[in-house]
């Protein structure tokens, strides 16, 4: 296995406990999910309503800290 193989294996066991836990979902399905679009959330997050989660190159949101007014 080399390094690179390594790193997903980390990453992805790392994404499942997270995902088990509840806490986090892909920015894609929140988005899906509350109806709204990426640019709400990403203006959200530059507003400093909401802190995104990023892991390499996904990007999660902590769902139970998410309030847009």
């Amino acid at each position: 296995m080399n390094i690179e193989e390594s790193i997903r294996k980390i990453v992805t066991e790392e994404l499942d406990k997270r995902q088990s836990q509840g806490d986090i979902v892909p920015l894609e399905e929140f988005c899906r999910t509350k109806g709204i679009s990426r640019v709400t959330v990403w203006r959200a997050e530059r507003s400093g309503k909401l802190k995104l989660t990023r892991i390499g190159t996904k990007v999660f949101v902590n769902k139970s800290q998410f309030s847009i007014s």
